[in-house]
């Protein structure tokens, strides 16, 4: 059986324009639906004792219809939170707030990440630092 010298270059045409479906199918299937973004704000500081509100306002989606924003405390002066009780108001909604604690000296860093979900389940998570100053006024020479 002889091979038609047609065969090769039909079968290089087809698999380079199924190749070339499939880029395009891909790429049109992504472009419906913007890129996700968590923005949870610039990293602040504030006084001991405040209210500390915590912003994703900022957060980008298909739409900006998101399903889910949660506020979680990560990390108190770099070292990982491990489940410790921590009340965030609102820690199910773009805007979240707690109350800053007392600070006995300096400052203590609290890191607090954003985690968006959106209506086609696609997550996407920002992390904002947060540093509560103690607000005792220094003292001058003696």
């Amino acid at each position: 059986m002889r091979m038609n010298k047609y065969v090769p270059v039909l079968l290089m045409f087809a698999i380079v324009f199924s190749a070339t479906q499939l880029l395009t199918w891909s790429t049109a299937e992504a472009g419906k639906y913007p890129r996700l973004r968590a923005d949870a704000g610039d990293d602040f500081k504030i006084f001991e004792n405040q209210e500390v509100k915590l912003d994703g306002s900022d957060s980008k989606g298909a739409f900006k219809k998101f399903v889910d924003f949660e506020w979680e405390l990560v990390r108190v002066n770099g070292a990982k939170v491990n489940n410790q009780p921590f009340e965030i108001n609102n820690n199910d909604e773009k805007q979240a707030s707690f109350m800053a604690p007392d600070v006995p000296s300096g400052e203590i860093t609290y890191e607090f990440k954003l985690k968006v979900r959106d209506t086609v389940d696609r997550e996407d998570d920002d992390i904002v630092t947060v540093h509560v100053v103690n607000q005792q006024v220094p003292l001058g020479p003696t």
